[in-house]
């Protein structure tokens, strides 16, 4: 009787183990680490532009995760920033860059933002432009 007991227990802690390897209900075995990443610098600010100049900035991020990381959208806080951005995922290990190009029309100072839609636990990251529009 003891022995069946035993063998009954020792099969619950095997399962319990075997099913704690699985994802979240996905289906997929999970490597332990969700779609981290590691900016550069999430805030970049350009200095003085002169009015009516255009200027490129790159915001760079790196998947120290382990697994791979989609950006599925990106949208800028108004018409005067156009962005780029790689469709493919991003590999655990590797790093894209975010291209941001920015129209200086109005004088002044600014700070933009430009938020990002990926597939990890904080789904939206935002990411900031300012400096100052000059005449």
């Amino acid at each position: 009787m003891n022995k069946i007991i035993f063998i009954f227990i020792l099969g619950i802690f095997a399962s319990g183990n075997l099913f704690a390897q699985w994802g979240n209900g996905t289906g997929t075995l999970s490597s332990g680490n969700d779609g981290n990443i590691k900016w550069e610098s999430k805030i970049i600010d350009i200095g003085d532009i002169q009015q009516y100049n255009r200027q490129e900035i790159i915001y760079k991020l790196t998947n120290v995760g382990g697994k791979p990381i989609i950006i599925s959208n990106a949208k800028g806080s108004c018409g005067c920033t156009e962005i780029k951005y790689s469709k493919r995922p991003i590999l655990p290990g590797k790093t894209t860059s975010i291209l941001v190009n920015f129209d200086a029309e109005d004088p002044g100072v600014f700070n933009k933002t430009i938020t990002l839609t990926m597939n990890i636990e904080n789904s939206s990251q935002v990411l900031h432009l300012k400096g100052t529009v000059i005449r």
